[in-house]
């Protein structure tokens, strides 16, 4: 009898020792953060809720993927890490390796599995702001304890001028702000918001605004109302972008109208 339990408890310990090391797991930390998306360009629809992952590791190609496999108990998201996967076609840039993964409305709390390391959040969400605590981490980061969602109904208007013609971003805010369908908001608190906060490569990059608007239709309107104003208003190669970026994914450029 005593041999048996012996052998018994030596199977035991191999499979567990087998199983140990069959685990995956990757070297890189990884960071990550909630961030909505679309599928689709220029196409109205709702944004899907993610989580993004980026590794800590560059990698020699741009579009090197950070394989993982995810299961849901009950509001709690377990998501494993599994492998570095490696390009066909390298996209001749150095960048992390990234992986999107879905993230339910009802999820509670967080895990993340490298190999034994177990890292845990937990997470609170609603229609207007995701909400990431800390409660045990090894091998990830939070890249932001809070994000706001894009509002319904909303949009920003984002635009870079030269210095010497500030004054054209400064006359296409006041045509929205004397628009009685679109009211401007900020996003209060601190998080990340999800869209651009400024213009980008102008020597001046204005801060953006933000609105929501009332009727569909006016804010369809801006299409044909950011065209007219800059056909009458920039010339070209004046160092001057102004944009429209809906929360449902339909935006409007100036640069498209000259």
């Amino acid at each position: 009898m005593k041999k048996f339990v012996i052998l018994l408890i030596s199977f035991i310990a191999l499979s567990c020792s087998r199983d140990d090391d069959n685990l995956n797991s990757i070297e890189s930390n990884v960071d990550f953060m909630p961030i909505e998306i679309y599928n689709n360009s220029n196409t109205s629809e709702d944004p899907d809720l993610k989580l993004k992952l980026i590794t800590e590791e560059i990698f020699p190609c741009i579009n090197y993927s950070l394989i993982t496999s995810q299961s849901i108990e009950k509001n709690e998201l377990i998501i494993r890490m599994e492998k570095i996967s490696s390009p066909r076609i390298c996209l001749t840039a150095i960048g992390p390796a990234t992986s999107y993964i879905d993230l339910p409305e009802n999820i509670k709390e967080l895990t993340f599995i490298n190999g034994q390391t177990i890292d845990k959040y937990s997470i609170s969400i609603n229609q207007e702001i995701i909400s990431i605590n800390r409660i045990e981490s090894n091998f990830t980061k939070l890249l932001f304890d809070n994000t706001f969602r894009f509002p319904e109904n909303s949009f920003a208007y984002v635009g870079g001028t030269n210095t010497d013609n500030t004054e054209i971003y400064q006359a296409f805010l006041e045509v929205l702000l004397e628009n009685p369908n679109f009211t401007q908001f900020n996003f209060e608190g601190q998080g990340r918001i999800p869209y651009p906060t400024y213009s980008d490569g102008h020597w001046v990059d204005q801060p953006s605004k933000y609105f929501k608007y009332t009727d569909y239709e006016e804010f369809e309107n801006l299409e044909s109302i950011l065209k007219n104003f800059s056909n009458e208003n920039i010339e070209e190669n004046s160092g001057i972008s102004l944009s429209i970026y809906g929360w449902d994914n339909i935006s409007y450029h100036s640069w498209l109208s000259n």
